[in-house]
Parts: C-alpha cells; structure tokens; sequence
C-alpha cells in the first residue's frame, strides 16, 4: 500500500496560482558586458535641461525691464542703474552658458554610446559612432550630421528588430521631435542672429548692450524662447531615445 502511493505522480498546482509579487521570471536580452550603459547619462541630461530651460525663463521675464532700463540709459547715460537692472538677466546668462557646455559634453557621451551599441549588436549603421562625436562640429552651428545620426539611431533601436537583422532599415519610424529639435535648436539660432541679435560677449560695453536691448528687443526675446523650446525638444528626444535604446539592448532588465 505504502510503495503504491509512492509510485503516484504528484497533485497539479492550483488554477489560481500566482507568482509573488515583484518576481519576473528570466527574460533573454542583448545585454552583455561589452555594452554601454544610456539611462544614466541620459538622467543626468534631463536634469540640467530643466535647470536650463529654468534659467532662460528668467531671462525671458526679466528682459523687459532690462529694455526700459536700457532706453533710459540711452537718454540718461546712468550706468549704475542699467548695470543694477542688467545683474539678474546676467547671471542667468552665464549659468546657461555653462549648463550648455555641461549638456554637450553629456550629450556627445550619450549618443557615442547609442550608435556604439547598435554596432555591437550587428546593426549596419550608415553614421559610424565617431560621428556622434565628430558631426557636432562638422559644420559648426548647423547640426545636420547630429540630425542624422539621431533619425537613424532611432530606427536602429527598434526593440522589434533582433540584433543582427538589418530589418530595422525599413521598419525603424520616425520621431518628429528629433525634427522639432533640429528646427529650434539649429535653425532658428541662424535665422535670430541674421535678425540682428547677436550674442552678447563678455567685455562688450555698457552703450553696445543697451542699444542692442533698446534696437533688438524682439530677437533678443526669441532667443529665450527658442532656448527654452530647444530644451524641451532635447530632453523627450533624450528620454524617448534612451528609453527604447535600453529596451533593444535589455539594460533595464539588465539592472
């Protein structure tokens, strides 16, 4: 009796059985050693595009009044009342100023290390990894091999398409906000300076400044405007690509 229960299979689990939760069960990924993490990098970017797209809102609240205090300077040559109005716009400038060397190097790392994975995984790429690099340079000021690399570092990351398919050429989509980005941020930077809002340079003096505030206001507001639109557009670009990249190759499993 006792040898015969022994030999019976044992009973079926329950129907309603479930796993604990916050268990997953092993998932296969791209994932490996060789590969170069995104989402970190891609973090760090957001975060200084807010404070960014924060200090050129400052900026754009305060001109105005930095352009009546220009006006009257004009007329009146006190410079200790332009310069007291013109602080706060100033200092909002020069944080903005390094925020934006800051987001570049960030933003070269990042998309060097987009286009490195998507060779790593057999994707045959057209825009090789150094132009992640070399393209922010070349021209200078209109970012079009930047525009490139992103559009096909989009499809490239089609989690749809397996490593080593070259299916992703045809299936990979667009993103528009790449192309809002380009617009704002390379584009309409060329169209406000042939407007006459050129930069303002540290040592430029106290007359240059003003007339440029009095005579260019409206360029000198878009600026602002544009500067605030262009962060945006980078930071979903940044999130949106990192996101489906990290999916592709498996990095948040990968965590």
């Amino acid at each position: 009796m006792v040898a015969a229960m022994s030999e019976m299979p044992p009973p079926p689990p329950p129907p309603n059985l479930r796993p604990p939760p916050g268990y997953a069960g092993y998932q296969p990924t791209n994932w490996d050693s060789t590969m170069r993490p995104v989402t970190g990098v891609a973090k760090w970017i957001s975060v200084l595009l807010v404070i960014s797209a924060v200090m050129s809102a400052i900026s754009l609240a305060t001109a105005p009044s930095v352009r009546d205090a220009a006006r009257e300077y004009l007329v009146t040559k006190d410079k200790d009342s332009f310069n007291d109005s013109l602080a706060l716009w100033g200092i909002t400038g020069l944080i903005t100023a390094a925020l934006s060397i800051a987001l570049v190097v960030l933003s070269i790392i990042w998309l060097y290390r987009v286009s490195s994975n998507h060779r790593t995984l057999g994707r045959a790429l057209t825009w090789a990894p150094g132009w992640a690099i070399g393209g922010w340079f070349l021209p200078p000021l209109l970012y079009v091999i930047p525009l490139l690399v992103l559009r096909e570092a989009w499809k490239a990351a089609n989690p749809a398409v397996p490593s080593g398919s070259q299916a992703w050429k045809s299936e990979g989509g667009e993103n528009p906000w790449i192309w809002v980005w380009f617009v704002v941020y390379s584009i309409a930077p060329l169209v406000i300076a042939a407007a006459g809002a050129t930069s303002f340079a540290v040592g430029n003096d106290t007359e240059t400044v003003a007339k440029r505030f009095a005579d260019h206001f409206g360029p000198v507001l878009a600026q602002s405007a544009f500067a605030i639109a262009a962060a945006a557009a980078w930071f979903l670009v940044v999130r949106q690509l990192s996101h489906r990249h990290a999916q592709f190759t498996g990095e948040l499993s990968a965590r």
